[in-house]
């Protein structure tokens, strides 16, 4: 196994390794989720940084679509 701290360069920004504290960090502020959240969709799609991103905004926007529909079905 590589020690994290020998490596040197940039980082892969094309996966998420959830076993490296420093990317969840960085990838939970960045995609404005919980490491649980994360964690999720990653098990979902898998660890495509594209792919997670793709399913949250997918997630998203279904639950902005959701929100919408129940808005529009309150009484006036």
């Amino acid at each position: 196994m590589t020690d994290r701290l020998a490596v040197k360069g940039q980082q892969d920004r094309c996966h998420i390794a959830m076993n490296a504290d420093d990317e969840v960090r960085y990838w939970t502020k960045h995609l404005g989720v919980t490491r649980e959240e994360l964690q999720k969709l990653i098990d979902k799609v898998g660890n495509s940084a594209a792919a997670v991103r793709k399913e949250l905004g997918a997630s998203k926007s279904d639950k902005a679509s959701a929100d919408k529909a129940n808005i529009n079905k309150q009484p006036s």
